[in-house]
């Protein structure tokens, strides 16, 4: 992971990859809670009860819950963010929250067993210092595996108020204003210094996966350093941990045991304890073993993928909890490949709603296929999916990425021969600007440098041609701060 939490009245500094980055500025930062109890800066309306018999799983041993849709607690603070916190548990409906009176935000209180105390349910964004207003209500919605009652529960919330000295301008270590990196196809050392030789710069970022054959492979058997960057650095570059909901040897309904899926989160955790983990990526293609359907719509060999959605979901939900659990400074990335979900119908959104307060970013993977980023139609469609991306992750307060994307060959034997782009540096320069204007909130992307006869997607050895490559060099290059 790069360097970013910024301590109070600090200064730092942070040695990059070939040249040092000086970063020097001052920060203080409160924060204070809000509780259930307090006499002042919150107000309940509807029906609302103590608790009873578990109130000791809140700090303070108070909380309070509604089982009324409409019941709300407002919350009245001065400060940049808040966060709340209450139970979550296996009957519990969705609640919605707005701030300041704007646009409402879901909370699936629902998770498969009651967690063991209180914990938190929403964080909003970065608000602008000042005094604010949370408005939380229980809606009668409830999550597909919800069943047994209708609850929501408040115990209490924590606020930030910070004051800042902005720093200057920082970079991360390949010297661009964003978090840039690679997806290195066959997964070595040497492959990624391949790219950063072409690029001229080091990579940020890394994206790896393991074998998904079974659990044995997946966790123990997977030798992430052997495709790390040289001199990878935890405290400056990200792991992007890319692995299925299931193995192949498992199912919906017996995706791995606590063990398994913890086992795999302390492994990530020791090569980077902040890594990001593309759970379940691209489930919304028919070729993977863990995709997710509705029962429309058939797989690549025909057959019709049933309806696992509940399933599937409670398993995403599991997975995710256990994860954080173990490592809970590990990102969770929710990440369909980008268009219309191929294995059921607008259920990758549609399931995003439900397990969001899961997930850190939201993320898509795009080439340069089913259209070409040529001429100016090209652009405006190719811009239209990253701006439709970065918008979405924003609308639900959640940082935004492109863990792969890359060119297509176009010829015979290629696998979108005649929908691809072939070497088109026009791709590659649109995407980049995009990232280097839209920064902010990205929170990575990563070229996929694959040079197999299936897409050739790769800029570092045996490219499609020398247009493209040249032009991300020059890119990357220009791109610089």
């Amino acid at each position: 992971m790069r360097l970013r939490s910024w301590l109070a009245a600090t200064s730092v500094l942070a040695a990059g990859v070939g040249g040092a980055i000086a970063v020097q500025f001052s920060a203080s930062a409160a924060t204070s809670t809000i509780e259930d109890t307090s006499t002042t800066g919150v107000a309940f309306a509807g029906t609302w009860a103590a608790c009873s018999g578990n109130c000791a799983k809140a700090a303070d041993n108070s909380f309070k819950w509604t089982s009324t849709a409409g019941s709300s607690v407002t919350v009245s603070f001065t400060g940049n963010q808040i966060k709340l916190f209450g139970m979550t548990e296996p009957w519990d409906n969705i609640a919605t929250v707005a701030i300041d009176n704007g646009a409402t935000t879901d909370v699936d209180f629902y998770t498969p067993a009651v967690s063991a105390t209180t914990v938190q349910v929403y964080s909003s964004p970065a608000l602008t210092q000042g005094s604010h207003t949370l408005k939380l209500t229980m809606t009668s919605r409830r999550n597909p595996a919800s069943s047994g009652g209708s609850s929501i529960t408040f115990d209490k919330a924590v606020v930030t108020s910070a004051t800042t000295t902005p720093p200057p301008a920082t970079t991360y270590v390949s010297g661009l204003p964003w978090n840039s990196g690679v997806g290195p196809q066959d997964q070595s050392t040497a492959r990624v210094t391949d790219f950063v030789n072409l690029r001229g710069a080091p990579v940020d970022n890394v994206v790896l996966f393991p074998a998904r054959d079974n659990w044995s492979v997946m966790s123990a058997g997977w030798d992430i350093a052997s495709g790390l960057p040289s001199g990878f650095n935890a405290a400056k570059q990200d792991l992007v941990a890319t692995v299925p909901l299931w193995p192949g040897d498992r199912s919906v309904g017996s995706t791995g045991s606590q063990a398994d899926w913890q086992g795999l989160a302390n492994r990530i955790k020791a090569v980077d304890a902040n890594a990001y983990v593309r759970l379940g990526w691209e489930m919304n293609l028919p070729g993977w073993h863990w995709k997710v359907g509705d029962g429309t719509k058939n797989d690549y060999d025909g057959n019709l993928i049933p309806d696992n959605r509940a399933q599937w979901q409670a398993a995403f939900i599991q997975a995710a909890q256990w994860i954080k659990a173990a490592a809970p400074g590990l990102r969770i990335v929710w990440n369909p490949n980008y268009g219309a979900d191929q294995t059921c119908t607008n259920c990758t959104r549609t399931i995003f709603q439900n397990v969001k307060q899961y997930v850190d970013v939201y993320a898509i993977d795009t080439y340069d296929a089913w259209n070409p980023d040529l001429g100016t139609a090209g652009t405006s469609e190719h811009i239209a999916r990253l701006t439709d991306t970065m918008n979405y992750a924003a609308a639900n307060n959640k940082k935004w990425a492109i863990p792969e994307w890359g060119l297509g060959c176009n010829t015979s034997g290629c696998q979108w021969a005649g929908h691809a782009g072939g070497d088109n540096p026009q791709y590659i320069h649109d995407y980049l600007t995009f990232f280097k204007n839209n920064s902010a909130n990205l929170a990575f992307e990563s070229y996929f440098d694959e040079p197999g006869s299936y897409i050739r997607s790769a800029l570092s050895v045996t490219p499609i041609g020398p247009n493209a490559p040249a032009k991300y060099r020059a890119d990357i290059t220009a791109y610089k701060v």
